[in-house]
């Protein structure tokens, strides 16, 4: 194996997957508190303006800067998309981590049987981990449950 430099360089992609997985579950729990951090705040102060504004005459300014808080909270949140975000970090994580699976699935493989790894399945994975970067997402998670790399030994 120590002369095996395709196996080196899927193990190299197998440890890149896993720090992209990483990276993406942070990007997905940032989205997700930036998600609760605006919306929260703007429906909690939408109701409070609402009621400020209807319980007397007085409370009408005090009611009016709330609601206009609470609407900058709401743009922000349209504008933003917080939950788009977090959902493509979440699949982004899927087809690392599907990816990871597959290359250290490889790695097992050749040791197992002793040879190193063929240069196609590296251009496999390699296809995978270009799909990722494009944003074909399903595509790649599809792959993977569907076949995994050709071996060239027929199954």
């Amino acid at each position: 194996m120590a002369d095996d430099v395709v196996g080196s360089q899927v193990a190299d992609l197998q440890a890149e997957c896993a720090e992209e997985s990483r990276k993406s579950r942070a990007r997905r729990q940032f989205w997700r508190l930036a998600h609760a951090t605006l919306g929260l705040p703007a429906a909690v102060l939408a109701g409070v303006s609402g009621a400020a504004g209807l319980a007397s005459a007085d409370a009408r300014v005090p009611a009016a800067v709330l609601a206009l808080v609470s609407a900058g909270l709401s743009a922000a949140i349209a504008f933003l998309k917080p939950e788009v975000h977090q959902q493509a970090a979440h699949a982004r994580r899927r087809a690392y981590l599907a990816l990871e699976v597959e290359a250290r699935f490889v790695l097992t493989q050749a040791a197992s049987s002793g040879e190193p790894v063929p240069l196609p399945v590296y251009r496999d994975l390699l296809e995978r981990r270009r799909m990722i970067v494009a944003g074909q997402l399903d595509d790649v998670v599809q792959r993977v449950a569907v076949g995994g790399p050709e071996t060239g030994s027929g199954g």
